[in-house]
This record gives structure tokens, sequence and C-alpha cells, in this order.
């Protein structure tokens, strides 16, 4: 999603989709959950694939995406949202079905959207088919859509930023550990630069429980979609309530859903932010009381979206969603080994 012009104030675009929810029956009320029973499940390749990348004007890893037999289309890789989204202009030029329309959750809100009928989508060798996906104006995604965990699901994926490649296979067993570099049972490619995080499947998306802000415990989603980290109002007051300075450190912003839904927030610096067993130093969050946070419950405790601006202090991030857990290796300068 791009970075808006500046305006009064500075307007940040965040988050993917939080959640693209259930489809069928309409009358079902949506529920985020990693667990779409409308989604046939992806076929599972013997090898994985890897494919050159790209990037949008907020940063965020793009790979080529095919829709059938049209293609190739940039869409942006979103750990944040649970259902791939395609692009109004990407269904009209590939004629997809209409498939009914379905409330999709945005970060700041719901809305209805269109549904179409994707036969096969492609990522590189790895495929998923018979898909019913939610349509979203480009505008608002900022690509041709949104690559989600409904493909990612039971898999394993690898964001390199430093040689701009994307990885997507079989969840992390037996060749698949050795192509990372890894020995044994630890799966750290370099055990000097990295270090693997145990994550968990909490509403639909992958979060780092062994976190913290500054000392103060969080749960730390994954959200590569987004292009800056996102702090709940929970997380705000803790901090403030700790650390008063912070306060008048905060300027106001505004936030961007892929729904094109507005919130406004407040950006400040953020103190150490720890991540398993890495640390890292001079970062910032912006701060909001956002709809997806009431979603899932998380309004009374600390949470956090970790967007891209994060992810991106690291050389590359491995996310195996079948074996729940992350990957960090660092880049030279960037985060510390804690």
């Amino acid at each position: 999603m791009t970075l808006h012009r500046r305006r009064a104030i500075q307007t940040l675009l965040v988050g993917g989709l939080a959640s693209a929810c259930a489809t069928r029956p309409p009358a079902r009320e949506p529920v985020v959950s990693i667990n779409l029973a409308d989604v046939q499940p992806p076929v599972a390749p013997a090898t994985g694939t890897r494919v050159e990348t790209a990037f949008d004007q907020a940063r965020r890893m793009t790979v080529p995406v095919r829709l059938g037999k049209r293609g190739p289309f940039q869409f942006v890789v979103d750990t944040g949202a649970n259902r791939t989204v395609v692009g109004v202009e990407t269904a009209e030029s590939c004629s997809l079905a209409s498939d009914g329309v379905t409330p999709v959750h945005g970060i700041v809100g719901t809305q209805p959207a269109p549904m179409v009928r994707v036969p096969v989508l492609r990522v590189g060798q790895v495929q998923s088919a018979n898909l019913s996906l939610p349509v979203l104006p480009r505008a608002s995604l900022g690509a041709d859509g949104l690559l989600g965990i409904d493909v990612l699901r039971n898999r394993r994926m690898r964001l390199n930023f430093r040689g701009n490649t994307f990885e997507i296979g079989p969840s992390g067993k037996g060749a698949a550990v050795q192509q990372l570099g890894g020995a044994g049972g630890t799966r750290i490619p370099d055990a000097s630069h990295g270090i693997t995080v145990p994550a968990q499947y909490r509403s639909g998306q992958l979060v780092i429980f062994d976190a913290d802000v500054a000392g103060v415990p969080v749960r730390a989603f994954l959200d590569s979609g987004a292009q800056i980290t996102c702090g709940n109002e929970a997380l705000r007051d803790v901090l403030i309530r700790e650390r008063p300075e912070l306060a008048e450190r905060m300027v106001e912003t505004q936030l961007i859903s892929a729904t094109g839904q507005t919130s406004p927030a407040r950006l400040a610096p953020l103190p150490r932010l720890r991540l398993g067993g890495m640390g890292l130093n001079n970062i910032r969050a912006a701060f909001a009381p956002l709809h997806i946070f009431s979603l899932w419950g998380l309004n009374d405790r600390p949470a956090m979206l970790v967007g891209v601006d994060i992810l991106r202090h690291f050389d590359e991030v491995t996310l195996d969603f079948g074996r729940r857990e992350v990957v960090f290796i660092r880049a030279r300068g960037g985060p510390e080994r804690t």
C-alpha cells in the first residue's frame, strides 16, 4: 500500500487485510480463523520454488502471481491477511466470475466486498485451486492483489530482503531444512546470525508470544502487509505510565486500511523491542484503537502488528506456518542477539 502525499498530518498506509473473513453461507457471522472451511487446501508440491521480488512504494515485498493463464500480477506478500485479495482491475482483466458478497474486516472497520471465483492461483510452482476471493480497488491495496495466509498456511515462506527473493515450499522437514542451511533440530541458518522463535496461531494470524517492549510483555502479530508497526492503546498506556516522556514525543498521524478506511493515530519512537532472542532499537510505532484489536479481543492487553518496517531490519525472515516458528537472520549492524 502506497505512502500517500503529506497533508496537515502524516498519512501512513497500514496492514493489508487484517482479515478477509468467511464467505459462505452469507448469513454466517464472519470469523477470523486460519481454518477457512470454504477454501480448498492448497496442493503442496514436493519441492519449493523461488521467485524474484519487487517492492511497492511502501517497501513491502511483492511477488509475481498468475491467475489461471493470466499474469503475472504483482501481489504483496501479506501475512496479516487470512484471505488472499484480488484487485478490481486484476479481476476485470482476467474476467473472473462473480461469487457473491462477503464482509471484509480491515484494521479500521468492516465493509462488504464482492467475491470472485479463481480456479487456479500460482506462485512459481506452488498453486492453490478453487478459491473464492474478495475484491478491492487497486488504489486501496497499492498492488494488483494481496497474497494471504490461505495460500501460505502449512507451508514455509522466506522473505529475503537482502537478495530480493521470495521462497515458498513445504513446511521445514527433511530437504527443506537443508535448503535453509540448518542442521539437526535447530533450523537456524547461521547460529551466529539467526535465531528461531516459536509462534502460535491466534485469530488466524502467526503471533509471537515471547516478545516485549521495554520489558512489557506483548503479543506480536507478524504483518508483512503493514507499512508501519502498530500498537494498541493498552500497550501505549502501559508504556506512557512507565515512561511519561514518551507522551511528549508522539505526533499525530493517520492510518489507511486496505479497505480504504482511515483512523487517527499517534506515532512515537518505540523503546527497545524484543522478539524472542532478538533485540531492536531505534524503531517507531503508531498507536491507535484499531478495529482489528477489538475483533481479536485484545483491547485489554498489550498487542502489536509488526510491520515490514521492522521486518526489514533483518536480511531475511522465514515463517514456517506448518512448524509454527519464525527464523530471523539479522542484517550486519542490525538487530542484536539477546
